[in-house]
């Protein structure tokens, strides 16, 4: 961490983590504004997940898939920064299917998964998901900045 000089911010509003989650750092300000993001590690594997509130939805009063998509880049990139021992990483490419609508109060939840990891490139995607409910796919193809 201190190599790059990354702070962490405080997510824009305060609310108690879902149990069993803990607060995800945030060190991007666009995502500190959409937080907070929340974190855990269940069955060896890195989960992140966010509650949608009123400045996620569109005008139909649903989740604005801006903020999903939001959402996707972030917590691939938090599971791709734990997978390259927090390396910095930037986003090429994201490819997403929305499948379901996501309502204010849902707590949407994915477990990324790397697909494949070269030198400096990494495959990624994950599902995510409202209970058992899953509201849209992502796939992203990532690039392992070089350390300075």
């Amino acid at each position: 961490m201190e190599d790059y000089n990354f702070t962490p911010l405080k997510p824009a509003r305060q609310i108690a983590a879902p149990l069993g989650w803990t607060y995800a750092e945030q060190f991007d300000p666009f995502e500190a504004y959409l937080g907070p993001y929340f974190h855990r590690i269940a069955d060896a594997a890195h989960e992140f997940a966010f509650i949608v509130d009123d400045r996620h939805t569109n005008a139909a009063g649903i989740a604005h898939g801006g903020a999903l998509l939001t959402f996707a880049d972030a917590a691939l990139g938090y599971a791709l920064w734990n997978a390259t021992d927090r390396a910095p990483c930037v986003t090429v490419s994201q490819q997403s299917n929305f499948l379901s609508a996501a309502n204010v109060g849902d707590l949407i939840a994915c477990r990324p998964e790397v697909v494949r990891k070269t030198r400096e490139i990494v495959f990624m995607r994950a599902d995510f998901k409202a209970g058992d409910r899953t509201i849209f796919t992502a796939a992203a193809v990532w690039k392992i900045w070089p350390k300075v």
